[in-house]
């Protein structure tokens, strides 16, 4: 099965003011904010990316960091990885970046201590604010297959928790 599916509402408000420390959120604000959260499409029939729209507005000043958390993870066959990518236009307009680059999100990250909730770091290295309303795509994500070597022995059998647990 491959599918990017809602996080459930009490890891979404968990994470969402981890991520905005100090923020006043009342829970029917925060239920509605989850409720509009959009499930990715790709949009075109061609489209290797699937689009990752932002749950709420937010302003990215120049040299500022960014975790938007998506409400959102990635379940996908054992041989698979979902590549997260900043859309171009964002890219090449703006000089707005992820902060790792590209983002490999693991098959067994899905079953994470955290629901495998998708929190995407953006970087603004141009010299402009950017203003993202709730809905507007700003990341992609492609799925794609990998190989393993033929004498593959992992470390671990499955994940337990979330970012860097698999270098514990």
């Amino acid at each position: 099965m491959i599918a990017i599916e809602k996080i459930s509402l009490a890891q979404y408000q968990k994470d969402r003011l981890d991520t905005a420390p100090g923020t006043q959120m009342t829970l029917p604000q925060l239920e509605e904010e989850y409720a509009g959260i959009i499930l990715p499409r790709r949009g075109t029939l061609v489209s290797a990316g699937y689009d990752f729209h932002t749950p709420f507005s937010l302003t990215l000043e120049p040299g500022e960091t960014l975790v938007v958390p998506t409400g959102l993870r990635a379940i996908m066959e054992d041989d698979m990885w979902l590549g997260i990518y900043i859309r171009s236009s964002l890219g090449f307009k703006y000089g707005v970046r992820l902060v790792n680059s590209v983002a490999v999100i693991d098959a067994d990250y899905a079953w994470a201590d955290n629901e495998g909730h998708l929190k995407i770091g953006i970087y603004n290295g141009g010299n402009q604010a950017i203003a993202l309303k709730a809905g507007d795509a700003f990341a992609q994500g492609i799925f794609q297959r990998y190989y393993r070597t033929d004498d593959d022995e992992p470390i671990n059998r499955r994940r337990t928790g979330g970012f860097g647990s698999t270098n514990l």
